[in-house]
């Protein structure tokens, strides 16, 4: 809840601007009186309103009793602003009403990887929805110069592809966690998720050049590639151990393979090692001979060539390119260039929960690029550890994306209410 001081400087600072620009003041106290439970202003406070003889005293009284009455009145003045056709200074206070709304989040927990508890309890918690006055949608959804178009009824494709059983690689325990987390969080994003398990390095070639050419690609506002798989230096890893470079992929839709996605984000997640390096830090803490930081089972690795360690025990131009080619991608990786990338076997890898966890809590009231920042952190403290000492790593993401991409969930159209979300 905001402090006294927070909530005060909110209708302070805006005043003069209300006193001036407020269309009926009386409109504003009879939806304060009327359909605020309890109501925020009494019968009495509502006729000392009335009383005043001009609309700017009407206003200057009205403000002055709310700044009595408490935490609640920054979001019903909100609300009833947008209820009188009084936008613009809903559009004051609804910076504010967004700072409280991500100050108010569900917090990542305490450990990375999450216990095993906390992890399956969130994995129940629905995605949370927006409402289409709710401030991030007021401020955001309509504003085309610098947010991404997402109002799609399904917000276009996603393609996931799961190698879990390779020829000569180790198998990828624990990935069938991620693959159907994954499926599930941006099914209620309202995307349409296509998944593929077990492909080798020349079906991802062909299958994801497919999708690039398939006829649903042109009904998307927006396209995620997904990869859950070994890899190394060069690539991510087909089940035959050959590896395929990230911009093979990457390539196959820009604006001249692919013209339907110029100018729309085109968003690529990599679960995969890239390289084996293993960032290793001594432990402040007691050490523990068993087990990872958390519970339940061993941390594996997702490098081609590394051991599967388990820490329980160790140019062309095309005519409707309008933008470079390169525009609007952005490319997340589980681990930084180099290094190797961890998975719990028995709930998934570090990275892509973590994405389920943020999306899932988060995406109502953040960007893509903000919410990558919060996955960064908290993959950042995950500790596979070893006796005495554990290894860590971080996630990265580079991006060439040009405004800001909010998933935007429970809303489509005309800012209407999702069919999925009635």
């Amino acid at each position: 809840m905001a402090n006294e001081d927070e909530w005060k400087n909110s209708i302070r600072r805006n005043y003069s601007y209300f006193k001036n620009n407020i269309a009926d003041p009386l409109d504003v106290a009879e939806y304060l009186f009327g359909e605020t439970n309890p109501p925020i202003i009494t019968d009495n406070q509502k006729e000392q309103i009335k009383a005043e003889n001009t609309t700017s005293k009407k206003v200057g009284k009205m403000l002055d009793i709310l700044m009595k009455r408490g935490p609640r009145v920054p979001q019903c003045l909100f609300d009833a602003f947008m209820e009188t056709h009084n936008e613009q200074c809903a559009k004051k206070l609804a910076p504010y009403l967004l700072a409280q709304e991500k100050h108010a989040l569900k917090r990542e927990p305490s450990e990375w990887p999450p216990l095993h508890e906390e992890h399956f309890d969130m994995m129940k918690e629905p995605v949370t929805y927006l409402r289409p006055n709710d401030p991030c949608c007021f401020l955001q959804y309509n504003n085309t110069d610098e947010v991404y178009s997402m109002r799609r009824e399904c917000r276009g494709l996603v393609y996931l592809i799961n190698n879990e059983q390779f020829h000569t690689l180790s198998q990828r325990d624990g990935t069938k966690f991620d693959r159907d987390n994954l499926k599930k969080l941006f099914t209620d994003l309202h995307f349409e998720v296509i998944v593929e398990n077990n492909l080798t390095a020349e079906e991802i070639r062909k299958k994801t050049e497919s999708i690039s050419k398939c006829d649903k690609i042109k009904d998307s506002d927006c396209f995620i590639f997904i990869i859950l798989t070994h890899g190394d230096e060069k690539g991510v890893c087909g089940i035959d151990g050959i590896s395929v470079p990230v911009t093979t992929l990457t390539e196959m839709f820009e604006p001249n393979n692919c013209p339907e996605m110029n100018e729309k984000p085109k968003i690529f997640l990599i679960q995969a090692c890239r390289g084996d390096k293993r960032e290793m830090v001594c432990s402040s803490e007691d050490p523990v001979e068993n087990g990872s930081q958390g519970d339940g089972g061993g941390d594996r690795v997702d490098g081609m060539n590394a051991p599967d360690i388990n820490v329980e025990r160790e140019p062309n131009i095309s005519a409707t390119q309008t933008v470079h080619s390169k525009s609007d991608f952005l490319v997340a990786y589980s681990t930084p260039e180099g290094s190797l990338s961890w998975r719990k076997t028995d709930a998934g890898s570090w990275f892509m929960q973590a994405i389920v966890w943020i999306f899932k809590f988060e995406s109502h009231v953040k960007d893509l690029v903000e919410m990558l920042g919060k996955v960064n952190y908290v993959v950042s403290k995950g500790k596979a550890r070893d006796v005495g000492s554990h290894f860590v790593t971080v996630s990265k993401y580079e991006s060439s994306l040009r405004k800001k991409l909010f998933f935007f969930p429970g809303i489509y159209g005309d800012k209407r209410v999702h069919p999925k979300c009635i």
